[in-house]
């Protein structure tokens, strides 16, 4: 899973943990409120995904702190079993969906380095319109969504992966390492 050696591993590991738990908590508050978008007035499948990029934030956090292959991988998986424990709405799937948006963070920024804003951006839209896939393949979503409302949904949600998990987790840690400047 993570590869962490040297002498700060519990420092590191201690950080995915707190991550991870931040996340599952944060996230079950989420994806409730998501869902009571969908049922406002107007509102489709498509505004539940507005706020997607904030289980994500959790996950690029992770990748631009610890700065280890996987990190975001393992985030996502005790994200999602934190969340998957708690009272969420989308219960086990929720794992699911956590590993493949942490799997997505690290495939995309693996290869582009961590630090380059573009490749953050990219990989925290990926993975947050990859919840749209699992809820999509597993039939969580109704079936009889027009392809246009997918459509929408998979917009929606890269568009928060790229407001509230990459630009949103760019300006935190900006603002982390002028209080922690060792991160």
């Amino acid at each position: 899973m993570v590869f962490i050696c040297g002498r700060w591993y519990s420092k590191k590991l201690a950080i995915l943990i707190i991550l991870s738990a931040l996340g599952g908590i944060s996230s079950v508050i989420v994806g409730y409120a998501g869902r009571m978008l969908s049922f406002i007035p107007l509102g489709s499948p498509i505004t539940g995904q507005l706020l997607a990029g904030l289980h994500v934030l959790w996950l690029i956090l992770a990748a631009l702190i610890v700065k280890v292959p996987g990190a975001a991988t393992m985030v996502g998986a005790v994200k999602g079993a934190v969340e998957m424990f708690l009272p969420s709405h989308l219960g086990p799937f929720v794992f699911l969906i956590s590993l493949l948006q942490g799997f997505a963070v690290d495939v995309v920024l693996l290869p582009f380095g961590i630090f380059k804003r573009l490749p953050i951006l990219v990989a925290s839209g990926l993975a947050s319109a990859s919840n749209v896939l699992v809820l999509q393949a597993f039939q969580i979503l109704p079936a009889t969504l027009p392809p246009p409302i997918y459509a929408g949904m998979y917009v929606a949600s890269f568009c928060s992966g790229l407001v509230f998990g990459g630009y949103l987790s760019i300006k935190t840690l900006g603002g982390l390492q002028r209080f922690l400047p060792s991160i």
